[in-house]
């Protein structure tokens, strides 16, 4: 009833899924950089200051030097590359979707070298769009294109939401667990507390300041998904009631504005995460898009009339 199966799986949908994602690993890798100048580099001036308390000063100058690097220069530039990667996911949505680009949210839509180039850049390392096929479950295809459109929303938000959750809570145990170590380890070892704090709190002032934005920016994202797929289920149960009424694609749209910005805002999470849970994740998509896509033909067989809108 709709060409969302055959349209996400074309060359063109498929480059622009390839460019988000290389934007996206780019993204990542300044982060992995951001998170070894914090983390592992943080915690082996830690280690040397319990040894020699004579670097105590070079210690504390690293750890501002790495703070303000990260402040000033690695985060906006991480920061622009998700806004790219987010207007090509866009892009993608609204032809697959098929809803019109909002440029008043969006501004201009990318241009087609730009898509190029980052796509073959994906390819050289990836191959042929080994993950990108089937983007969203091909059930839905089965369903008229306000419904089907609804139902991808609502897994773009359960999705994301779902695996920021678990991020967020590996995070804030990790920083708990190597800052009860530090401070175990300099009290154990006779550190009075201003020792403790210029010696091995404040190094770790770079992993801290990561890991703490990292939970709260995770969890706040994962919190504006969930809102934003309750208010998905909310179009959702007054489509099934009234399938034929032409205000879904309203809906649809403003609900996509706001998916739009959690993506620009959104923090990054690493692929091996993703990885991690992909296949899983995956099961219970397609298992949910079926119960929607079930539901919905209940809905119009007893309303005895279809959606095109």
């Amino acid at each position: 009833m709709n060409n969302i199966p055959e349209e996400q799986n074309s060359p063109k949908q498929l480059d622009r899924l390839a460019a988000q994602r290389n934007l996206y690993a780019t993204a990542k890798k300044i982060f992995g950089v951001q998170i070894t100048l914090a983390a592992p580099i943080a915690i082996v001036w830690t280690i040397s200051v319990l040894v020699d308390r004579s670097i105590v000063g070079y210690a504390a100058i690293w750890g501002l030097t790495v703070v303000l690097s990260d402040i000033l220069f690695l985060t906006p530039w991480q920061k622009r590359l998700r806004a790219k990667a987010a207007k090509i996911q866009e892009l993608f949505d609204c032809d697959v979707l098929q809803m019109p680009w909002n440029e008043i949210k969006a501004g201009p839509p990318p241009a087609p070298e730009e898509v190029k180039e980052q796509s073959d850049r994906y390819k050289k390392v990836e191959g042929k769009h080994p993950t990108l096929v089937n983007w969203y479950a091909p059930v839905v295809g089965e369903l008229p294109i306000a419904m089907a459109r609804l139902v991808c929303q609502r897994t773009n938000c359960w999705w994301d939401a779902t695996q920021r959750k678990r991020y967020a809570a590996w995070i804030l145990g990790i920083i708990l667990f190597i800052l009860l170590l530090i401070v175990g380890i300099g009290l154990f070892g006779g550190l009075t507390v201003e020792a403790l704090f210029l010696g091995a709190i404040l190094p770790l002032a770079p992993a801290i300041t990561v890991g703490v934005r990292q939970f709260l920016e995770q969890m706040e994202s994962a919190q504006r998904l969930d809102e934003l797929r309750n208010h998905a289920e909310g179009i959702w149960a007054a489509a099934c009631c009234n399938p034929d009424s032409p205000e879904f694609a309203l809906k649809s749209r403003s609900l996509q504005n706001e998916i739009f910005d959690n993506r620009k805002r959104t923090p990054l999470v690493f692929d091996w995460i993703f990885k991690l849970f992909r296949d899983k994740y995956e099961d219970q998509m397609n298992y949910s898009a079926e119960e929607l896509v079930q539901e919905a033909s209940r809905s119009i067989n007893s309303y005895g009339s279809g959606t095109n809108v």
